[in-house]
């Protein structure tokens, strides 16, 4: 398996985060509920208020580049901040199949078992490699949200799915 140092981003790493964002979304627009069109407008300021307001954990490989990245929400409110939701998980073709989806995973899963519950999260439904990883950690199907994506003229169903925990 090869390493990586895997770390929080913070705000000075905007720019690599918004690079290899944009990167998933315009290659799997299908696996996003974000479009590609839309955070290409985003400020640096806004993408630094999105990894301050989030933990975005990335993996990086022994140079420094970025391989992948995976984000962890709280929810805000009283009756729901026992809940974490998983968001924006991307590898860059280089890093499949090396272990850095699992290393990104138990990293978040460490994070948000600190103070949450519940952890939640959704995959398009023709993404096996995605559905298969989710499973090992013990996350379980909930629901199926059908047509819950539309990209172009394409509808495509997603999987929720959900693993308890105790804090």
């Amino acid at each position: 398996m090869q390493r990586f140092n895997i770390r929080r981003l913070q705000r000075d790493d905007a720019s690599i985060f918004r690079d290899i964002r944009l990167e998933g979304l315009a290659h799997h627009p299908e696996a996003f509920g974000a479009s590609h069109e839309q955070e290409l407008e985003y400020s640096p300021a806004q993408i630094g208020d999105i990894l301050e307001g989030n933990t975005v954990i990335g993996g990086f490989e022994d140079d420094g580049a970025l391989a992948g990245v995976i984000a962890i929400a709280r929810s805000k409110g009283t009756k729901m901040r026992h809940i974490a939701s998983i968001w924006g998980m991307y590898v860059r073709p280089k890093g499949r199949g090396t272990g850095l989806s699992r290393l990104l995973m138990a990293a978040a899963l460490e994070e948000a078992r600190a103070d949450c519950r519940s952890v939640r999260l959704s995959v398009v439904s023709s993404n096996a490699p995605a559905i298969r990883l989710y499973e090992s950690f013990g996350f379980k199907t909930w629901a199926v949200d059908t047509e819950a994506l539309k990209v172009g003229d394409i509808y495509h169903d997603e999987i929720l799915m959900r693993l308890d925990t105790s804090t």
